[in-house]
């Protein structure tokens, strides 16, 4: 049974403030390029859209599953978790 309590199941935040700055940006981007007047074929309308509620899952939440695989973090760190 897996305890939902314990930090196992916990996502720690990987995401920093300037990655989350630039990913709104992208997904501003590419929605309104998609939504508003540019002539894009559907496929890419629909991988715009996914790829733009991935970001918003990343914005809202500071995780990122992508960044978990590889190993990577944008998080500054503080002194409290160095300590």
């Amino acid at each position: 049974m897996i305890n939902l309590r314990s930090n196992q199941c916990k996502m720690k935040k990987n995401v920093g403030i300037t990655d989350r700055i630039i990913r709104f940006v992208f997904m501003d981007l590419l929605l309104g390029m998609c939504l508003w007047g540019m002539n894009v074929p559907d496929w890419f309308s629909n991988l715009s859209f996914i790829v733009s509620i991935y970001l918003v899952f990343t914005i809202l939440f500071g995780y990122s599953p992508i960044y978990r695989l590889f190993d990577f973090n944008t998080l500054e760190s503080t002194s409290e978790e160095e300590e």
